[in-house]
């Protein structure tokens, strides 16, 4: 894990910050100037987070005319392309860890091989703590339902985080599988990979849900609560935002690192086990 410390600010890593700000913030930007052409100038950015409810957001979507134009064409457009930039920076980001080539059908094969092999496992346990935690919620005991919904919603975030991470198992190993490897056997050894570490990798899905969403939230409730009431105090948010998701990038980018690191490791640890079976058959007296 300290090894993976490294190689945030090289290359690949800082393209893969610049993407995530222009996927978490630019989109938003685009967002902002797209209301502001359908609305004008309006006196209810003084309120934000203070007064604006509801009936304010309902009439904003049936009397403001955004229901047909919600987003434009353009906020989708760049949040797309910033999302592709982010994924393939953090592809390149992983694959020079792992001292691997960053082949794009392992990037994109990889996603189907995820889709097979951690669906099913990863949607039952998450759909089990799905259950427990809406049975608390439907107590009715005031604490177990604030606890039932922001576990449900970690839940959710976690088994997408999960996925990807199944997801980054199954590329790597696909990028670095040998001539002649069979598919059932590249699936079997990244499922393996995976669920025989299923509290360290588990672990580090979740600590990694509560700490980005803990900074995102943090900076969102300090918005609601002080307002937006003037110009400066809107770009501080921004820029506390955009400090925020650079953080969070920073992080995905350890893990991506931390992943390679694994990977490299693992398969060193394998080939030497073979090397050693290889020895000991041959020193094996012959009958």
């Amino acid at each position: 894990m300290a090894e993976a410390l490294p190689g945030g600010f090289s290359r690949w890593g800082l393209h893969l910050m610049a993407g995530w700000l222009a996927f978490s913030l630019g989109t938003h930007v685009l967002w902002a100037l797209h209301l502001k052409a359908l609305i004008g100038w309006s006196s209810l950015p003084s309120y934000w987070g203070e007064l604006l409810t509801a009936r304010d957001l309902w009439e904003l979507l049936e009397n403001g005319g955004l229901r047909a134009h919600w987003s434009g064409p353009w906020t989708p457009l760049a949040a797309a392309l910033a999302m592709v930039w982010f994924l393939w920076s953090g592809w390149r980001l992983q694959a020079a860890a792992a001292g691997l080539p960053a082949r794009l059908g392992a990037w994109l094969w990889g996603m189907v091989d995820a889709l097979l092999i951690g669906a099913v496992p990863l949607g039952a346990l998450a759909g089990l703590l799905l259950w427990g935690f809406g049975w608390m919620a439907g107590t009715g005991i005031q604490g177990f339902g604030w606890l039932g919904w922001a576990g449900a919603a970690l839940v959710r975030l976690a088994f997408l985080s999960a996925l990807v991470l199944q997801w980054w198992l199954c590329r790597l190993g696909r990028a670095g599988a040998g001539p002649g490897t069979g598919l059932g056997a590249h699936l079997g050894l990244c499922f393996r990979r995976f669920w025989t570490h299923p509290a360290q990798w588990l672990g580090l899905v979740l600590g990694g849900v509560l700490v980005r969403t803990g900074l995102a939230a943090a900076v969102l409730a300090l918005a609601w609560r002080l307002g937006g009431g003037t110009v400066p105090r809107v770009w501080a948010f921004l820029a506390l935002q955009g400090v925020a998701v650079l953080v969070n990038a920073w992080l995905i980018g350890w893990f991506l690192r931390l992943t390679g690191l694994f990977l490299r490791h693992d398969a060193q640890r394998r080939a030497g086990l073979e090397r050693l079976r290889a020895r000991i058959t041959e020193d094996l007296p012959q009958e």
